[in-house]
Formats: C-alpha cells, sequence, structure tokens
C-alpha cells in the first residue's frame, strides 16, 4: 500500500529530529524521509544531504513532499528562503522553533511569499513552546476563578539522562544571561516549582516565543513568561553560574561553543532521569496558583517537543485539510484535541487540575 502522506523532516540528525521522525512514522498513512546536512540520521528513514541555509540544496528534496518539519536548530538563521521553497513546491511548514526572532521571521517569510494564495499551511513553533504551551493554557477559560486570571506561567523541566546533540545544546545556552522582556536577564536568579509528583524541581526565567509575550485565554491576552531547569538541582545552579560568561558572547560563538562542550555535556546522563516536565500555571493578580496542567513523562521526555508536528501529520493524513497562510498550532489543535493525543500515549501523563469556585 503506497503512503498518502509525505513528511520530510529536516534535521533529522538531530536528537528531536530523529524523534520527530519515529513518532510521525507511527502516523497511519505517512511515509517519513529525513535530511541532514551530514546525510546521517536514525536507522530505518531514508535519508538526504541538505542544508537549510542553502535554497538550492533543500529545493529538490522538497519537491514531492506533503510536510515539510524543520527541526534544524539553534534558530538563529534566516528561514526566509526554506519557507519560501516549501510554498513554491506547496508543501506545508512547521518547525519545532522557540526563538522569538525566528518565529517573526517565519511568519513574515509567509506573507511575502503568499502562503494563503497558494494554499500553504505555515506553522512556527509547533513544539513545547510557545505551540503546545499556548494550547494548554487556553483551558484555563474552563477554571472556575478564570476572570481572575492576571498571567500565566509555563515551566519546563528536561530530564538530563536525555541524549544532547550540539544543536539541542546551543538552543539551550544561547539565550542565557540575555536581556529579557521588562528589563531582567535569563536565569539571574531561581524560582522553586514543586510539581504534582512532589518533586520539588528549580527553574531559570527563560525566553519564550509567545507572540507578544502573552497567551490567549478566551477573549483576554494575559502575560506569559517561560521558567526553564533540569530534573537535578545541581544542573540548573550550573546554567545559573554560566550565563552572565555566556552573555557576553555573540549569538555566533554559542553554535562552535556548544560543540567544543558537547563530551562534558553528555557526562549529564550519569546524574539524572530521562523525565521530563511542562506544567502550566495560572496566577492572579497577587501570585496565587488558580489553576495547573501538567503533563509529565517518566521515560521520554523529549517525546513532549517532538509530538506536535506529528499530530498536524496525523491531520493531514487522515484526510483533513489545514488552513492557508500563517498560522500557531493553537489555530489547528484545540485543547481537548491535545489533552487526547497526550493521553492517547502512555509515556505521557497528564494532571488537570482546574481548581473550584
Amino acid at each position: 500500500m503506497t503512503a498518502r502522506l509525505r513528511v520530510v523532516v529536516l534535521g533529522a540528525g538531530g536528537e528531536l529530529g530523529a524523534r520527530v521522525c519515529r513518532l510521525a512514522a507511527r502516523v497511519a498513512g505517512a511515509q517519513v524521509f529525513g535530511a541532514s546536512r551530514s546525510a546521517r540520521g536514525p536507522s530505518g528513514f531514508a535519508m538526504k544531504r541538505a542544508d537549510v541555509r542553502d535554497e538550492g540544496s533543500v529545493a529538490a528534496l522538497l519537491r514531492g513532499g506533503d510536510l515539510v518539519v524543520n527541526c534544524v536548530g539553534p534558530f538563529h538563521y534566516d528561514p526566509s528562503a526554506l519557507v519560501g521553497a516549501c510554498i513554491e513546491v506547496r508543501a506545508h511548514y512547521c518547525d519545532i522553533a522557540d526563538d522569538v526572532a525566528f518565529v517573526e521571521r517565519v511568519r513574515a517569510a509567509a506573507a511575502r511569499h503568499d502562503a494563503r494564495a497558494a494554499g500553504v499551511f505555515v506553522c512556527a513553533g509547533a513544539s513545547t513552546v510557545p505551540g503546545l504551551a499556548s494550547v494548554l493554557a487556553s483551558g484555563f477559560e474552563r477554571a472556575p476563578r478564570a476572570a481572575e486570571i492576571a498571567r500565566v506561567s509555563a515551566w519546563l523541566s528536561v530530564g538530563s539522562r536525555n541524549p544532547v546533540s550540539a544543536g539541542l545544546l546551543a538552543s539551550l545556552l544561547a539565550p542565557l544571561g540575555r536581556e529579557l522582556p521588562g528589563g531582567a536577564r535569563s536565569f539571574d536568579s531561581l524560582r522553586v516549582l514543586r510539581a504534582s509528583d512532589g518533586r520539588v524541581l528549580r527553574f531559570g526565567a527563560y525566553p519564550a516565543a509567545f507572540a507578544g509575550g502573552v497567551v490567549a485565554i478566551g477573549a483576554r491576552s494575559l502575560p506569559a513568561q517561560l521558567f526553564f531547569g533540569f530534573d537535578r538541582a545541581a544542573l540548573t545552579a550550573l546554567l545559573r553560574l554560566a550565563a552572565p560568561a555566556l552573555a557576553r558572547l555573540p549569538v555566533t560563538a554559542i553554535a562552535p561553543l556548544a560543540h567544543v562542550l558537547l563530551p562534558f555535556a553528555r557526562i549529564a546522563p550519569l546524574l539524572g532521569t530521562p523525565r521530563g516536565l511542562l506544567a502550566l500555571v495560572a496566577e492572579d493578580a497577587a501570585g496565587r496558583d488558580l489553576a495547573r496542567i501538567e503533563v509529565a513523562a517518566s521515560e521520554r521526555g523529549l517525546d513532549i517537543p517532538a509530538a506536535p508536528p506529528c499530530w498536524l501529520a496525523a491531520r493531514l493524513a487522515s484526510g483533513a485539510t489545514l488552513p492557508a497562510g500563517s498560522h500557531d498550532l493553537g489555530d489547528v489543535i484545540g485543547y481537548d484535541e491535545a489533552l487526547a493525543w497526550l493521553r492517547a500515549d502512555r509515556a505521557f501523563r497528564v494532571d488537570e487540575r482546574l481548581g473550584s469556585a
């Protein structure tokens, strides 16, 4: 039987790209192809050589693809040519970017190349943040005390036993110590969150590609802030110590530094667990918790950011259409549908606590 949907995963040689390949391959009716600069990637997938910064190397690869998933990080390059190439060959585009500037460049490229007129769906940030976090935060509209919610915080904890690639490490390090909206700096201090399983986790403030720095809860747009940390307090504290020095480096120096640090970063799996956590917390003006939604993964924490592109693939494989033009994940995946996807995978545990009146 010939697959009806052809999914092209760019950056399949990286850790998250490989996970997207494996999860997308579970979608009925999907055929997955991978691409990377080295033409190496997860076993069992046809791999091609391509560089997203070289329009010529991706044009032929994209032709014939139905959905292109861009997993090439760190997301500090200009995606305009790639987005334009997708629109030219009528291939839908999504990425797992969490960088504000990158997301805005994708949206601008979609408008410039008129994705809407071409019938092409373009979605930047279809990952944990901003995509999934925004979708889950929309569920706070159902909280009995929704009218009292003044702000939303997203807390992302990554298990240190998960494999790490140079691209993933560079994406993690690049924002450390840099200025956040409002004048504070990323990881200038640490905060504590007690998860529903009793774990006490530490986090530092981190930039997030929430459009305008807000999330939508019903008709209201409320301030949103991301906090990032590891499952081990010592590793989060290490990021806090490194932040001032990293902030003095140009962003272009982070990727080469990540390659140097990669052998040392691979010692971290000896220290921790593979558990991942995404917690969305709704607070009132006094900082009191009014509602919370948690998604935890005990063994495959990095599957959380890799999952949303595969939901889009499943939509297409089922025969459904995606809206043309630039859209957020929440425009096509609603709160109930996201929870259904997460709960259908035994790797994830969802704890929904919307509070009481």
